[in-house]
């Protein structure tokens, strides 16, 4: 019985072991790895805590980890990959009180970086 708790237990904990980014997350049809760098070109870590993004460590905004887990986005939004990718783009037209700015991407670089949001 100990040993299969132990099992259990070890099987557990590998399962929350973080793995890299593949080459598309299939959910956005974007790609986690240029997400990743157009993370760093719009400056999202300037308000956000991104994981894997060097510099992103603010805490302005909500940390941006785990969010597929998430039920919601901005507390308030389905999360679902077209809810993220609209938010990324014009968070305003989703909800006209956030703090959070428009910085200018298009729907393939919001795909992008949603995808990479997602495998975090």
């Amino acid at each position: 019985m100990a040993a299969a708790l132990r099992g259990l237990i070890v099987a557990l904990l590998l399962a929350g072991c973080e793995r890299s980014p593949p080459d598309e997350e299939p959910a956005t049809g974007g790609n986690p790895k240029q997400g990743r760098q157009l993370i760093q070109h719009f400056g999202c870590g300037s308000c956000h805590k991104i994981s894997g993004v060097p510099g992103a460590n603010a805490t302005v905004a909500p940390p941006l980890e785990k969010l597929k887990r998430r039920v919601y986005l901005a507390g308030r939004f389905a999360n679902t990959p077209d809810n993220l990718v609209q938010w990324i783009r014009d968070p305003r037209a989703m909800d006209s009180q956030t703090a959070m700015p428009a910085v200018g991407v298009d729907e393939a670089q919001a795909r992008d970086i949603a995808a990479y949001l997602y495998t975090r």
